[in-house]
């Protein structure tokens, strides 16, 4: 194992569930109890009503943030600050609503931030990862996916919610992207597993 290679994949963090929690109890929680307050109206017949509307609104707009990926986006970009700081040249660096890769295909090396643990780098060989392959529909976007440490990690390159064809401009430059990376991600394998031999 190289140094600061990650021994064990983690797609979801600590911080993560720290952070559902807090936005999703912990706000409606003080905003309630504020509210019933400043209304003089402390009482358990108001205020588990508020905290129950408070709850669904908080539920609500984590559900719609987690689904457009906006939900840990500046925790992702400031993580990734950090990562000049590593020993390794990552020449490729892909963002998406899922994290960000980064890909030193000399090296042999891959990093990860995922969205769902925004706040640690994760550095592996890449020789850990597996079954690259794009995907591209018309209807549900493009994207390209592969395994690590047998974890399926999907990073979409077109993310519609309307019909695209995928001989258009946008369509084709998304297969051609999702393509570019998954011939990037088999490069950086057999370089890692040269290397080892």
């Amino acid at each position: 194992m190289r140094e600061h290679e990650t021994e064990k994949f983690q797609k979801y963090g600590s911080f993560f569930f720290l952070l559902l929690f807090g936005i999703g109890f912990g706000l409606p929680l003080l905003a309630s109890l504020i509210l019933c307050l400043v209304q003089q109206a402390l009482r358990v017949n108001t205020f588990f009503p508020l905290l129950l509307v408070f709850m669904i609104i908080a539920w609500v707009s984590l559900a719609m943030l987690i689904g457009w990926g906006n939900f840990t986006t500046l925790f992702v970009k400031r993580t990734a600050k950090s990562v000049g700081q590593l020993p390794y040249h990552f020449d490729s660096t892909f963002s998406t609503r899922s994290g960000m890769l980064f890909i030193d295909v000399e090296g042999g090396m891959i990093g990860l931030i995922s969205a769902y643990n925004p706040m640690q780098i994760q550095v592996f060989s890449a020789s850990r990862v597996d079954k690259m392959q794009t995907v591209a529909s018309a209807t549900s976007g493009v994207r390209f996916f592969f395994y690590l440490d047998g974890k399926k990690i999907t990073m979409p390159t077109l993310l519609t919610n309307r019909v695209v064809s995928l001989k258009s401009g946008i369509g084709a430059e998304a297969v051609s992207k999702a393509d570019t990376y998954v011939s990037l991600l088999w490069t950086a394998k057999r370089q890692a597993e040269g290397s080892v031999r």
